[in-house]
């Protein structure tokens, strides 16, 4: 052996002779200090560490050693400043013992605790403050709390827990109990298990988790537990494992979920997910600190199959949510649930919007177009998301749609849809929504536009239906409205709404459709099944004002007769009230030309023929005569490549001659400007 490692090897064992030795003299001079002299020091130290005040009210007993062993009776943790009435948890009796070495570097590490009779009550208001938190500051967008990480335990032994839960937020009020044990029984086949019942929403709640056994847990090896959750017609099954013991922010779980309305997990989740029919998915859940990642997502919604995948970052107050979904097959009967179009049985109905003056609201509320579901402000406010849905195919009644894309982004309070599309088999619909939600009656701006919509792809589910209209249609809708429902937005609507049919044509069925003789009304003489009469072009025009969408220009110029209306739509109430003409091009003695009345609800439209204004002919012609608004203006507003068909360039410029009826009460707003020709719709 060389002389300097005789060196290192002589100061080595000097060194820890020496510690050792202090170890003996520390140990030596505790053992004098008795647990009456302790606990003073202790409940002032444990007090300022947690920041809320800790008592012994019983015996305090220590045996000293390198693993010391601490008996304190009596025990109480009390709660945060701003909650003084009754203390977060109170113990009969726990027992401690703890590793003296890592003590001394500043490290706790409990080789065993023991807790009997422990009642545990835990509290968050209204406004975010949670008890269990060990902060007292206000919620903010700030940085969001850690996951509780405890220390490190190898055995936990828990005798008759009880533990209270009242959660202000999530509307959650349980009571239950704990245990734990060394090691599972016959009585007991779970070492750890803790339940409760209690109400989630004041909805029956109950909560089961059950872990593995608790004698020797390895701080480095994952540690597994079963949790299942039943909350009013949620049902949530899942198996899953820490992956270190008593650290809450590692985790990774596999779950099975099903229930009535996805919207419902916002009291389990705190997020806003949107309203849905019955559903059934499977996920694998993983936490990591702030981020938790929800993979291998499969299930159905309704109908419709969902798959994806999706990411939770919960590093601030108000959590985000990104990732991407996906659907083989949609059925638009399950999207429009989450706008409210149906909803689950036994689910409560929302207040009527306040009627307006005149206003007949449908005899049964489910069949309005326009649901009345609200929006849940609180919830949009509470988180941000950035999520892209894709459906490879969607079923819409009898017109399939190939394909849907949805981008669905929210921030501070702001929901845009941007851009949403629906591809028809022939045409598209695309556009972009807007909800300005950061106040209680949220602002809403749609602006949608339908390109090469064939109207032959409507028409009839019985064999061998024919469509009654064929042609390409091209339209647009710009809106702006209030409310925290689809129904209180279009009550109170303002805006355009414009279509032209550049050239089609109308067939015989639509008489059957109608109930009545329409076309003979109208002027169009067709007669045999297959009868047709050839559209040059159709132009629909409503400036809406406050709910009320007025007839600015309704014409429709066929081969043999022009056909011209006016009118209005209303649409809080839902209701059609309008009137058309048919002006034939040529004289034909004998025939009667009366006006068709169309009135009704809008899922519901009533068709006549005014027999009784026929003998008025010259004053009803004169008061529905076709009022246009500029050519320019129309054309440009819907699509500038229509300017230059020849035909409705025509129509549009023997109108304008005519008088423009002004509007009552204030006007809409300019419709936005159109994109270049060749721009892709968005």
């Amino acid at each position: 052996m060389t002389p300097t490692a005789r060196v290192v090897l002589r100061w080595s064992v000097v060194g820890a002779a020496a510690l050792l030795l202090s170890m003996l003299a520390l140990l030596f001079a505790l053992s004098f200090v008795s647990g009456a002299r302790l606990k003073a020091p202790l409940e002032r130290l444990a007090s300022e560490r947690l920041g809320r005040a800790v008592h012994i009210a019983g015996d305090l007993e220590v045996h000293w050693s390198l693993s010391p062993e601490l008996t304190l009776h009596e025990v109480t943790l009390g709660n945060p400043p701003w909650e003084p009435q009754r203390p977060m948890a109170k113990i009969e009796r726990l027992y401690l013992k703890l590793r003296l070495l890592p003590l001394l570097r500043g490290a706790l590490v409990l080789t065993r605790v023991e807790a009997l009779h422990p009642d545990i009550d835990l509290h968050r208001d209204r406004t975010g403050r949670a008890n269990w938190t060990f902060a007292n500051e206000a919620p903010s967008n700030e940085r969001a709390a850690a996951p509780p990480r405890l220390p490190p335990i190898q055995d936990l032994l828990i005798e008759a827990g009880t533990l209270h839960i009242t959660d202000e937020i999530r509307r959650l009020k349980l009571s239950g109990t704990i245990a734990a044990h060394e090691r599972a029984s016959d009585q007991d086949p779970h070492a750890l298990g803790i339940s409760g019942q209690g109400t989630l929403n004041a909805e029956p709640f109950a909560l089961q988790l059950a872990g593995g056994p608790l004698v020797n847990l390895d701080p480095h090896r994952p540690y597994p537990f079963e949790l299942s959750v039943s909350a009013g017609a949620t049902r949530l099954e899942s198996e899953g494992r820490l992956r270190r013991p008593f650290d809450l922010g590692e985790f990774e779980l596999q779950v099975r979920a099903a229930g009535s309305d996805l919207a419902e997990l916002y009291y389990l989740t705190q997020l806003a997910l949107p309203n849905t029919p019955p559903y059934r998915l499977q996920l694998r859940i993983e936490r990591h600190g702030a981020r938790v990642h929800l993979g291998d997502i499969k299930g159905n919604l309704g109908s419709s199959d969902v798959a994806g995948k999706l990411d939770l970052d919960l590093s601030r107050r108000r959590a985000r949510l990104s990732g991407e979904l996906t659907s083989e097959r949609l059925a638009m009967s399950d999207l429009a649930t989450s706008v409210g179009r149906r909803r689950p049985a036994g689910a409560p109905q929302p207040a009527p919007p306040p009627a307006k003056a005149g206003d007949k609201p449908p005899k049964d509320a489910q069949d309005r177009l326009f649901p009345d579901a609200r929006l849940q402000v609180n919830r949009v406010q509470g988180m941000d998301a950035d999520v892209h849905y894709r459906a490879a195919a969607v079923q819409a009644g009898a017109s399939p749609m190939k394909q849907l894309a949805l981008d669905i982004k929210l921030e501070e309070g702001i929901l845009t849809l941007e851009p949403f599309a629906f591809e028809l088999q022939q045409g598209r619909l695309a556009g972009t929504a807007r909800i300005d939600a950061r106040q209680a009656r949220p602002q809403v701006h749609i602006d949608v536009r339908m390109k090469d919509i064939q109207l032959d792809q409507f028409k009839a589910r019985s064999p061998g239906a024919i469509a009654p209209f064929a042609g390409v249609m091209q339209a647009r809708a710009v809106i702006d409205g209030t409310g925290d429902s689809l129904h209180r937005v279009m009550a109170s609507a303002n805006g355009t709404f414009s279509a032209i049919l550049p050239h089609g044509e109308v067939r015989s069925e639509v008489a059957e459709l109608a109930g009545v003789n329409v076309l003979n009304g109208l002027g169009l003489l067709l007669k045999g099944p297959n009868d047709h009469e050839p559209i040059r072009c159709g132009i629909m025009q409503f400036h809406i004002v406050d709910g009320i969408g007025e007839a600015q220009s309704l014409v429709f110029d066929a081969k043999d007769v022009r056909i011209t209306g006016s009118g209005q739509v209303r649409l809080g109430p839902e209701e059609l009230a309008l009137q058309v003409r048919g002006q034939p091009k040529k004289l034909r003695l004998g025939h009667v030309r009366a006006p068709i009345q169309i009135g009704g609800h809008l899922t519901d439209p009533k068709v006549g023929v005014n027999l009784f204004a026929t003998a008025k002919q010259g004053a009803v012609a004169a008061a529905i005569a076709a009022v246009a608004a500029p050519a320019a203006a129309i054309l440009a507003f819907v699509d500038p490549g229509l300017a230059k068909d020849e035909d409705c360039g025509a129509l549009l410029g023997s109108a304008e001659a005519g008088p423009a009826a002004p509007l009552k009460g204030k006007q809409p707003p300019a419709p936005a400007p159109s994109p270049p020709p060749g721009q892709p719709l968005r």
